[in-house]
């Protein structure tokens, strides 16, 4: 079944590039540069050091508050270079503008659909989740001036299910979780987790912002069961509104402000740069829409 599992990867790394297709050709902010942000590069390896990830780091170029810059980590870290544009940064001195931890991959492209399956998915997004926790935040935050206080992770498709993961998994490491688009069902475990969880640990508080486009719907099953009729009836039974019914479910929970909305007229790929841009002006502490 190798040969399936090639082509599962292969097929689900074509769902998100749509989102970012019109974009690879320009690239603004690489080549022009942005007129509200200053932008350096890290590069952190994975601790067997067969992974090799690019962070392209965006500072305000206003000075930091005094409690510091609130501090954003946006998944699939090349697409998001590609895919903002500075009037959309622009708009943030309006309140406070965030550092930007762009989490990407050392390649010439925007887009490992192999890699990011590996990292958002399955028994492996456990080491991914500790590589942010355990490397790549104490080093950003070694470097920078941050309010601790105002800490979003950030993901789009399978990086919206990585966030969902690590919100269940780790409440603590963050204060706001958006979550656009997110392919739960391709990971029932987590969808099924969120709505079985009746409390988040006492004392911690979190803003949890989950969005989908309406034109988005669930690819056929068969294509992405890897052959096994045990995992079709798992993915199969995860609804079509599961992104809201978990919002709705976390909503419930103590010390939780969780919400959940369509976009009119948008598909998956479309979603990408929509959620980028409202997820930009809440970590600002802006309303989402100019």
């Amino acid at each position: 079944m190798n040969w399936m599992k090639s082509l599962i990867v292969i097929v689900l790394g074509a769902l998100p590039l749509l989102a970012i297709a019109d974009h690879q050709e320009t690239h603004p902010l690489a080549e022009t540069g942005s007129a509200h942000y200053r932008f350096e590069r890290l590069n952190i390896d994975s601790p067997d050091h067969q992974r090799h990830y690019r962070l392209d780091i965006g500072i305000p170029r206003s000075a930091p508050p005094a409690s510091g810059y609130p501090v954003m980590y946006l998944l699939d870290g090349n697409n998001v270079m590609a895919e903002v544009q500075d009037d959309w940064l622009g708009e943030l001195s309006a309140g406070a503008p965030p550092l930007l931890v762009m989490i990407g991959y050392d390649i010439d492209g925007t887009y490992d659909g192999e890699q990011r399956t590996r990292d958002y998915t399955g028994e492996t997004s456990k080491a991914f989740l500790e590589l942010i926790l355990a490397t790549i935040k104490p080093q950003v935050q070694a470097r920078y001036s941050l309010d601790l206080k105002r800490q979003t992770l950030w993901g789009h498709s399978f990086g919206g299910l990585f966030t969902l993961y690590a919100l269940l998994q780790r409440p603590e490491a963050f204060q706001t979780w958006i979550a656009a688009s997110a392919s739960l069902w391709y990971q029932p475990i987590t969808y099924d987790n969120g709505m079985a969880l009746t409390a988040f640990p006492a004392g911690t508080t979190r803003m949890v912002r989950l969005v989908k486009g309406e034109r988005e719907g669930k690819p056929p099953i068969a294509q992405f069961d890897g052959g096994s009729e045990e995992r079709r009836k798992a993915m199969s039974a995860v609804p079509k509104d599961a992104n809201r019914l978990l919002a709705e479910h976390l909503a419930q929970l103590p010390g939780t402000e969780a919400s959940y909305q369509p976009f009119n007229g948008r598909n998956h790929g479309q979603m990408f740069g929509t959620a980028l841009h409202l997820g930009l002006r809440r970590a600002a502490g802006l309303p989402e829409q100019p």
